[in-house]
């Protein structure tokens, strides 16, 4: 093979060949950077949402990414017409394959525009419960308070039931105590409410709540109810045990728990015991 054509041949195939990967490589790069150029002034708008600006960051950057593959394709000789083509006359056959995903995609636009939930609330989605720490274009993501990293489907979490733990600004903790029934109601009630109002998490307004809900069969149960930030409700559930407690027992009021009682019977007489005590002397005799 001569050098003319193995020249012309570079020209033919290799040149473009390598002008497309250059496109692809360049525009890959210059797609993330407008993207997270995107992404960075939607953030900066009034009223912005981190959720909603890195949603739309990622669909410009999927945008872009199909026309820097299309120019790719162009410059190899490949005629993009035919599959702009193709792609119209079969998406409904497209629609069906992928209608999961599509689902998911629409399911992420209304969550984005509805807003039940935003990065950095607590909720719960499809059955999963953690912290919001992304929301794309096809699935949400949550962090678990172990940081267990789950990723929810847009569709499981807009077609099923959302609960969001932060957005009311405030929750309310209810916890329940038992005490003795030979104690005084009143001074535990006192002691209780007097504990949880000592807590910097517990507010104010409205204030400390504790009434008998429950007379048990060992117990009278004190049910506790304390408002408190939305943030503050896992360290309060975990922390106000133990005032209360101490509050009680400097009171003087005791914490019932309950006691099993076994009872032996002896029995003087049993039939079956004496016919095994005969059978066995009658075994000792004829031996």
């Amino acid at each position: 093979m001569n050098t003319d054509k193995i020249l012309s041949l570079a020209a033919t195939y290799a040149v473009p060949a390598l002008i497309a990967l250059v496109i692809l490589l360049i525009g890959f790069r210059i797609a993330r950077g407008i993207a997270a150029k995107a992404e960075g002034v939607f953030n900066k708008a009034p009223n912005s949402d981190p959720g909603l600006s890195r949603f739309f960051a990622s669909f410009i950057k999927f945008l872009l990414m199909v026309v820097v593959v299309m120019g790719a394709l162009s410059v190899i000789g490949v005629d993009t017409s035919p599959i702009f083509g193709l792609i119209a006359a079969s998406g409904a056959a497209l629609a069906f394959i992928l209608q999961g995903a599509l689902g998911n995609v629409a399911a992420g636009v209304m969550l984005i525009l509805f807003k039940p939930y935003k990065i950095g609330d607590e909720v719960e989605v499809g059955g999963s419960r953690g912290k919001v720490t992304g929301i794309e274009m096809t699935a949400t993501t949550l962090s678990t308070a172990d940081n267990v990293k789950i990723i929810v489907a847009n569709g499981e979490a807009w077609g099923g039931t959302i609960k969001n733990y932060t957005s009311m600004g405030a929750r309310r903790l209810d916890r329940d105590f038992g005490i003795s029934y030979d104690d005084n109601i009143d001074a535990a009630i006192n002691a209780i409410t007097a504990a949880a109002a000592a807590n910097p998490r517990v507010h104010a307004e409205p204030a400390p709540w504790a009434k008998v809900v429950n007379l048990g069969d060992s117990s009278v149960d004190i049910q506790l109810r304390a408002w408190c930030d939305a943030a503050d409700y896992k360290a309060l559930s975990t922390e106000i045990s133990q005032p209360v407690k101490e509050a009680l027992d400097a009171a003087g009021i005791s914490i019932p728990y309950p006691h099993e009682v076994k009872i032996k019977q002896h029995v003087k007489n049993s039939k079956g015991r004496d016919s095994l005590a005969k059978f066995k002397a009658l075994k000792q005799k004829n031996a």
